[in-house]
């Protein structure tokens, strides 16, 4: 990638922007007009606020924690996945907050920055972590409770230069949108549809869907409803069948040798001794330099032991589930599988109320099922359900989603079938507002 950009393109360094609103404490974002003539598909139509992981040149890098914005300089470059769209027309607006340091943050927790609103329902709602003004749930999360789609692309196929990072084997990119069209347009410069990820048209596959009863159904039956109503419309449109399993009782009778027959058990303390651990020490050179002291509760040992038995069930997950014995195998290019997920059930969550963080996160939590296999997904708006607001005193409303998880190196093919089943069904494919923002996030697997 040649590091001059066209004339035409000359958006870097991107200088800040000196407007301030009043709304909710927190500074606005001058959007230019909507530009006219760019032809369709192409990025030349999107405007852009980048999540402030990705180093921007001119800009300096926040995490939104005063300490690590009082250390950082100017970026001397800016990361891939931004220059690539700024190449290709897009404006790129200014950077968003997030949680601080990319780690679970309610807005209680909040200290240095002030958490971004959650502008549904009663405008109350947490925003979700990470990626909320905001990583597995960064991108997921805040795109179901924030009503909006979301798609994050196969881990390798995307260029991580420039994005600040935590965990080498979950960091990925991901973008946010009202509309379909925006995520389409986007992945076109990260993902060309001619490359070898692009395999075959969705016409042309067939097409099954699994229905895992780990996850589903949920508590909230409108929200089981919403996503059931729409696994039918995909298996009628498609078509698909629909496969229902458990992940837990299929490990049973198929795990691999040398394992216990219990998943949850080998699962046990995996996420602990693998992502917190890198997470962790993906901060180290931070601390060094504010001369705290640091030591680490997992050796390099377990941390070794604990990524091994992460690809045992990576691989398991792929064989089982995807009919792919390993992630480098040559795979059906007919056969297209598609894993449904209800990222978490809906129910109010004040900003205002406190959420413990999980003390003993499982790597079979759902959020953790795509980046542990590296694959592409699509968060799909599906509906909403009613709540009564404690804070308006009117029955107000949440978005429901269902997350749709492809084989890794699918993720063309997974955006056409989503696209395909919401125009067949007579389904949106995009959300009412005022301004048509691309959003850009840094896809991480923590839940926020």
């Amino acid at each position: 990638m040649s590091d001059r950009l066209p004339a035409s393109c000359q958006m870097i360094p991107y200088p800040p922007v000196q407007a301030a609103g009043t709304p909710y404490d927190c500074l606005s974002v001058a959007v230019p007009a909507r530009l006219r003539g760019h032809p369709r598909g192409s990025a030349q139509r999107l405007r852009v606020v980048v999540k402030g992981v990705f180093r921007a040149k001119g800009l300096t890098t926040s995490l939104n924690n005063k300490a690590y914005y009082n250390l950082s300089t100017p970026a001397e470059s800016t990361a891939a996945v931004v220059e690539s769209l700024a190449r290709d027309g897009a404006h790129i607006l200014g950077m968003t907050k997030l949680s601080s340091m990319i780690a679970h943050e309610d807005p209680l927790d909040a200290v240095d920055f002030h958490t971004a609103f959650n502008p549904r329902g009663d405008g109350y709602q947490s925003p979700a972590g990470t990626s909320s003004g905001n990583m597995s749930g960064s991108g997921r999360r805040p795109a179901l409770v924030n009503g909006i789609w979301q798609f994050r692309p196969t881990h390798d196929l995307v260029n991580p230069r420039g994005m600040v990072p935590t965990y080498a084997l979950f960091d990925t990119p991901c973008l946010f949108s009202r509309k379909l069209q925006h995520l389409k347009a986007a992945l076109k410069r990260w993902v060309p549809p001619n490359s070898a990820a692009h395999k075959a048209s969705s016409n042309d596959l067939s097409y099954e869907i699994v229905y895992l009863a780990d996850y589903l159904p949920v508590v909230n039956q409108q929200q089981t409803a919403l996503i059931n109503s729409f696994v039918q419309d995909a298996a009628a449109h498609l078509p698909a069948t629909i496969r229902r399993m458990s992940i837990r009782e299929t490990w049973k009778s198929t795990h691999p040798e040398g394992t216990p027959d219990n998943v949850d058990a080998y699962l046990h303390d995996l996420v602990a001794r693998t992502f917190y651990d890198a997470f962790n020490h993906s901060n180290d050179s931070f601390r060094r330099d504010y001369a705290e002291k640091h030591s680490a509760a997992v050796t390099a040992a377990e941390h070794a032991q604990a990524t091994a038995r992460m690809m045992v069930y990576r691989d398991w997950l792929l064989r089982t589930f995807f009919h792919q014995n390993t992630p480098d195998d040559a795979q059906d290019q007919n056969k297209q599988v598609l894993v449904v997920l209800p990222i978490s059930n809906v129910a109010p969550n004040y900003r205002d109320v406190i959420s413990p963080s999980p003390e003993d996160q499982s790597a079979l939590d759902e959020l953790f099922l795509p980046p542990i296999l590296g694959a592409p997904d699509v968060v799909v708006l599906v509906g909403e359900v009613q709540y009564d607001s404690r804070i308006t005193g009117q029955r107000e409303f949440m978005s429901v989603v269902v997350d749709l998880v492809a084989v890794p190196r699918r993720d063309w093919e997974l955006v056409e079938a989503v696209e395909r089943v919401m125009m067949l069904s007579g389904r949106p494919v995009g959300v009412k507002g005022e301004a048509d923002v691309l959003r850009l996030g840094g896809c991480l697997s923590l839940l926020g």
